[in-house]
């Protein structure tokens, strides 16, 4: 009776140990699909804050960079598709639990449905976005994103385009390398004018790239917001 008893124990000890060592299996190792999923899951969670992207009113001006929670060396991404795939190599080569995701770093930058262009400096003015938006429709699920990464744009602007500063002045942009010129330019335009609330705007007609990859010409602030309506 008594060896029956030690064998059961002894099969008992083996199946939990095997089922401890399963799930240590499947927490620390990441595949490249689990890398993927997660990669698409933090862009639709950085996005999703501010009601960026597809079903916001918001989209981001790129490049911006990406900061990563182990200390890695920050990334400079100039479309949704380079920060995913950013995210993702990060996954693959990092011990970091799904608890700590990497962050679009401040300051960043958006253009809003009147194409008002939106200087985010920290997470307070990501919630001022969030309430501004107002409640709309999503079509993506519990997120208010798409279920992929890839989904959660609308559309990017294409170079070049012109932005009217408050006291129009006019800033064209050729390359993405244009943008630090660009934000210094606002930064000592607020210095001169901290009580003015004018924000700088995007001079139309500008050409964006969606989703799909066609090309599409915006010739006002409402074909701006209606395609912006179209995206929801």
């Amino acid at each position: 009776m008594k060896t029956s008893v030690l064998k059961l124990n002894w099969i008992f000890v083996l199946l939990i140990g095997l089922f401890i060592a399963s799930c240590t299996d499947s927490t620390d190792s990441t595949t490249t699909d689990d890398a993927a999923t997660f990669a698409e899951e933090t862009v639709s969670r950085n996005l999703t804050d501010g009601k960026i992207g597809r079903g916001g009113c918001y989209e981001l001006v790129f490049p911006v960079t990406v900061d990563f929670p182990d200390g890695a060396e920050s990334v400079e991404v100039n479309s949704y598709e380079e920060m995913i795939a950013a995210i993702k190599a990060w996954r693959e080569s990092t011990s970091a639990t799904r608890k700590e995701r990497p962050t679009i770093a401040f300051p960043f930058q958006v253009v809003n449905q009147d194409g008002e262009i939106i200087t985010v400096e920290n997470e307070t003015q990501v919630r001022e976005l969030h309430a501004a938006c107002g409640k709309i429709k999503h079509d993506g699920g519990p997120n208010g994103h798409g279920n992929h990464g890839e989904q959660v744009a609308c559309f990017t602007i294409d170079y070049p385009y012109t932005v009217i500063l408050p006291d129009s002045t006019e800033y064209t942009l050729n390359s993405s390398d244009d943008l630090a010129g660009l934000k210094e330019a606002l930064k000592a335009w607020k210095k001169d004018n901290p009580r003015v609330k004018a924000r700088p705007e995007l001079k139309f007609p500008i050409t964006v790239t969606m989703t799909d990859g066609t090309s599409v010409t915006v010739n006002s602030r409402e074909e701006l917001k209606a395609l912006k309506d179209s995206c929801e």
